[in-house]
Order: structure tokens, then sequence, then C-alpha cells
């Protein structure tokens, strides 16, 4: 087979056409080699894994304690203030301890220094990665063998879902919030390729068979039809979900409690470490990285080039909190437009949704990719890892490279595999 650039893209255009019967075809621009990834970046994210599961463990106990009435009622209010009306705090106050857990799998965001901006489970990217890996398989030549992950994304997975079930898993994974629901319908029949039969996928599966059930959203969990006999199922150990059926898990919120100042105690300084610096902006301002508290007059006052921060909605909402659509980088903003969406932000606070401002890292290097007519891009771009995650630690890294401030998916985005 020819390994031309329109070879590459045809194969990643029939790859996903072909097995879902669709014409959506790849949608991003293709690296033209895996991404270089050195030994020490490599290790960084297999290490990183102890410490996210720590935070995560840390902040669990943190929103618990304060559901119980144990630690700052505000704490809880921060996570449940948006939430649909009826999964409050009633609702989190009764979760039992087999349901409400840590996630399973996740995907991260980690940028330049092994510095982790985004935590999602069960996150964006999985059938993506794996596109990208099939194709890399299939044009060796081009791209070389596997190096650092000798399995698939789908192969790993299934192996570590029945490893963390104890059993043969059957899954229920429900797409209606996905960002991209045809990327997660082909990791699906990846899976299913792997052996994991899916709810509505695969003949002669009840609903009560399920004993695993994703979701990309908290509110998708008990709005659902069968979440009464799963809850109850899953108290009992045979149902295991995800992303757990909470609010924490959910939102960005949870990444400024290691710095804010009711909750840092309750956070490590390893786990500090792992976060930018990330704050919960407030009526009477935020702290910087430097530990100076400002208003956000002051905030706004500093001068753009300075003011190096992402704000970001930190809240459940699912018509803001994905896909960049609550992250604004600060820096590009004039002083009044700052204020404008600090006022913004306020008024958000009287009805309990929460922001946070979270320092910029970033990274820009060379990115090279096969534009679809056979022509080289070459340019200067920022550079994001994400690392994919499950039980048995870390499984795959996808690199997205894009020229914008705001990395993610769109048709000039750069998309490879540390492979």
């Amino acid at each position: 087979m020819s390994n031309s650039a329109r070879d590459l893209y045809a194969h990643l255009d029939r790859s996903i056409n072909d097995r879902l019967g669709v014409t959506v075809g790849w949608t991003t621009l293709l690296a033209t080699k895996p991404y270089p990834i050195d030994a020490e970046t490599l290790d960084g994210h297999r290490a990183r894994y102890t410490l996210i599961r720590r935070a995560q463990q840390q902040a669990l106990d943190l929103f618990k304690a304060s559901l119980a009435g144990e630690a700052d009622p505000e704490i809880a209010q921060m996570v449940i203030g948006d939430v649909p009306r009826g999964f409050g705090l009633s609702y989190h106050r009764a979760l039992t301890e087999q349901q409400h857990r840590i996630p399973v799998f996740f995907r991260t965001d980690e940028m330049h220094g092994g510095k982790v901006t985004e935590i999602q489970c069960c996150g964006s990217g999985w059938g993506l990665a794996e596109q990208l890996r099939d194709l890399y398989d299939a044009h060796e030549s081009m791209f070389g063998p596997a190096v650092h992950f000798p399995d698939s994304l789908a192969s790993q997975f299934a192996r570590a879902l029945r490893g963390y079930l104890g059993s043969d898993p059957v899954v229920h994974h429900l797409v209606d919030n996905a960002s991209r629901p045809h990327g997660v319908n082909y990791f699906i029949h990846r899976l299913r390729d792997q052996g994991v039969p899916h709810l509505y996928r695969d003949g002669g599966i009840h609903p009560a068979d399920c004993n695993f059930i994703r979701a990309h959203d908290f509110i998708s969990l008990p709005t659902h039809n069968f979440f009464k006999d799963r809850m109850e199922r899953c108290d009992r150990g045979e149902v295991f979900f995800d992303l757990p059926p909470s609010g924490l898990f959910d939102g960005k919120i949870i990444m400024s409690w290691p710095f804010w100042h009711k909750t840092r105690d309750a956070f490590d300084d390893e786990v500090r470490g792992l976060f930018p610096h990330t704050y919960v902006i407030e009526p009477s301002g935020v702290v910087l990285e430097d530990d100076e508290q400002v208003t956000l007059g002051e905030f706004c006052a500093i001068p753009e080039r300075k003011r190096s921060y992402y704000v970001k909605y930190a809240g459940t909402d699912s018509g803001i909190n994905w896909g960049s659509k609550g992250v604004y980088l600060a820096s590009t903003f004039s002083k009044p437009k700052c204020r404008e969406l600090m006022d913004r932000i306020l008024a958000d606070r009287e009805r309990q949704r929460y922001w946070i401002i979270q320092k910029a890292v970033r990274h820009s290097e060379p990115a090279v990719a096969f534009g679809r007519d056979g022509e080289l891009i070459e340019t200067d771009a920022y550079s994001k890892l994400s690392g994919f995650y499950g039980p048995s630690g870390l499984m795959a890294i996808w690199v997205m490279q894009r020229r914008s401030h705001k990395v993610h998916g769109s048709a000039e985005t750069i998309l490879s595999l540390a492979h």
C-alpha cells in the first residue's frame, strides 16, 4: 500500500466510516511521525498516575467531610451549586461508599514540565488515539514499530477492565453528551473486538446484565431510566461506574482546592505540585502564583502580556464545561474586557456558579503535518499531551498541537501518539 498522504488519510477515513456506516471521516491533521517523547517525560506520565489517584482521593474525602458537616459547607456547595434541582445536597449525602468512589478510567491534559491542567472522566479522544494506533500499525515501515506502548489502547482497556471487575465486563456506554459521539462509537467497536460486549451493540444483553457504566457527564447517570436499579446493584458490588454518580469529578473546581485557603490543608505538597497554580475567583479577588492577594480590579489592571492566567468555568453545566467553551486566556483581554468578564463571573457566583483562574503553562515547538493534498504543513504550535489512564496506570499518550492558545480538536489541530 502506498504511504502517500492521500492514502494515509484514506485509511483513517475508512477506519471509522466503514466501521460505523458514516461519512464523517478523520477530522483533524495527521502529524508526519509519532511524537518523539523522551524517557523523562514518559516516566513522568507513568509516575504521575499514583499522585493523580491520591489527589482524587483527597478531593473525595474532603467533599464527603463537607457533605457530612465535618468541613466548611461551602466546599460541597462549590460542587453542587449548579447541578439540576433534585441532585444537590440531599442526593449527594445519600450516596454510599460503594457508589461514591474515584473515577476508573480518565484522560488528562498535561503541559510542558508535567503540569496537569485537566482531568476528565472519561474524556474525549479515546477513539482518535485508537485510530492513530491502527494507522501506525498498518504503516509500520513509515511510522516504526511501537516502542513505548506495545498494545493498543483498546486491548489495554479491556485487560484493565477485566482485572478491575474480576469478571467478564458487560458495558453500557452513555454517549449522549460526548463531544465526539462517532469517535466514542468507534472505540466501543474496538472494545467489542477485544471481547467486551456492549448494551445495544451486542445481542442477548439485558440492561440488568451490565456491570460497568460509562458516561461523559454526571447528569447523564441519574436521569437514565435504569439508574435506580443500577445504584442498588452498585451497593451490592454488582455494578461499577466509570464516572461516579456524583458531580465531584465532572467539573474543574477541585483543581483549585490544593491552593484555595479553605481547602489547601487537605492536600499534600506533592499533590499540589501536580497542578499549575489554580485559585477560586471570589468577590474579594484571587491569589496569584506568588501568593499575592489581588482584587479583581487589580488583576484586570495587570499588563496584558503579564496576565498569564486561564479563566475557567469550574462547574458541571454541560453547555459550557467541555470543548474549551468556558475557557479564556486573560492575557488576550483588554482591561475593560477583563473587567466585563469578571463582572459576569461575580454574577455567576451569586447563582453559586464558580470560576477559577489557572496559571497558563504553555510550550511551543515545531510541528509538521501532512495536508490532505499531500503538501507538508510546517508550523510552530502549542503542544498538549494527554495521558489515558486506567486501573493499571498509563495506557497511551496522545498529542495535540495547534497555533491557538486554546489547544483542542479542530480541523487545524495536528494529532500524533507517543508510539
